[in-house]
């Protein structure tokens, strides 16, 4: 069970992903739809993913529900309960290598479900950290694009570096949703 006030805190984070700057439904309706994105807001919703994806871990390592802190996080960080979401996780391959559904992204984070029996939980390994760095970020109204490194450091101090593409989109509600997620291990070039 997560302690009420570590649940508060991730759900805070949540909120950040969320809510970022979140204008009044009516301030949105007035401009002709939702207002632009800015780098702050598509920072703020990187950074909530990380620390997002070390509570999932660190909720697996004490013992506590990882799944359904995942679904809660999944279903306030993606679109997929509002429209479709092209997720292309680090470590998946052959005829599940995306995952369009939110079943799909549930069981890459943490594994257990049959329909995906290679999946064994990206979300359980012993993360400790999880920091982003851009290398580029492209805004168009309600529409965030950020690409660049997400950097996963493990509790005994290992560093993974994954290539992340991210496209964050505000819905008419005000809410900040991924609506595209991509990942990949950096190419290594073979020895000469």
């Amino acid at each position: 069970m997560i302690p009420s006030s570590r649940f508060t805190s991730f759900i805070a984070i949540g909120g950040l992903l969320l809510g970022l700057a979140a204008a009044p439904r009516a301030l949105a309706v007035a401009h002709g739809g939702p207002p632009a994105l800015t780098a702050a807001q598509l920072e703020a919703a990187q950074q909530a993913w990380c620390e997002a994806l070390v509570s999932i871990s660190k909720t697996h390592r004490e013992g506590g529900d990882a799944k359904t802190l995942a679904a809660k996080i999944i279903d306030s960080a993606y679109n997929y309960a509002n429209g479709p979401v092209l997720f292309k996780p680090t470590l998946t391959h052959g005829e599940q290598t995306f995952r369009t559904t939110r079943e799909g992204a549930l069981a890459y984070f943490v594994g257990g479900n049959p329909a995906f029996p290679n999946d064994k939980g990206f979300a359980l390994k012993p993360w400790a950290k999880a920091r982003f760095v851009n290398a580029a970020t492209y805004i168009e109204g309600p529409l965030g694009t950020t690409m660049g490194h997400v950097i996963l450091t493990d509790t005994s101090g290992k560093e993974t570096k994954v290539e992340k593409t991210w496209i964050f989109r505000r819905g008419d509600d005000g809410k900040l949703r991924i609506v595209l997620h991509k990942s990949a291990i950096p190419y290594s070039p073979p020895a000469a």
